[in-house]
């Protein structure tokens, strides 16, 4: 289990940091600023905060999709509100109706596309544990039986 945890919090931390980076770079192209060296040392540390309850949360395997649902609801809006307030924390713009309005869709577009980058990576292990099991059995099949 911690093992697990700590694996998760790795991929949500890669994960998250660049999507946050993505985002980072759209915004200040279209505003037109230039980005200070403590942005990058502010964009790693909300990375893994917001990795961490990534990692807590989403790494216990619910059996219920009722209670499996109401975790990923509980898990985005406590992913909102930390973004929220490392914003306010690290200054990146005062908090407002419309900052609210556009982060919340910022968080969003991260957690789509965070999940979806697991969704790939998890096709592809799947994929790859299915082509093994299958070279694995087609193996036992072709060796003869000696009994027979």
């Amino acid at each position: 289990m911690i093992k697990e945890f700590f694996v998760s919090l790795l991929h949500y931390f890669v994960d998250i940091t660049t999507a946050v980076l993505i985002a980072a770079a759209i915004y200040l192209t279209v505003s037109g600023q230039q980005p200070n060296s403590s942005l990058l040392w502010e964009i790693l540390l909300s990375g893994f905060v917001t990795a961490l309850p990534s990692a807590a949360l989403l790494c216990f395997d619910q059996k219920s999709v009722r209670k499996s649902l109401l975790l990923w609801v509980i898990h985005f809006l406590l992913i909102f509100f930390i973004t929220l307030m490392l914003l306010k924390m690290f200054g990146w713009c005062s908090i407002t109706p419309l900052s609210v309005l556009l982060t919340f869709v910022a968080v969003i577009c991260i957690y789509f596309f965070t999940c979806f980058v697991h969704y790939l990576v998890d096709r592809k292990h799947t994929a790859l544990m299915n082509q093994q099991l299958k070279n694995r059995y087609a193996d036992k099949e072709q060796v003869p039986n000696p009994k027979q």
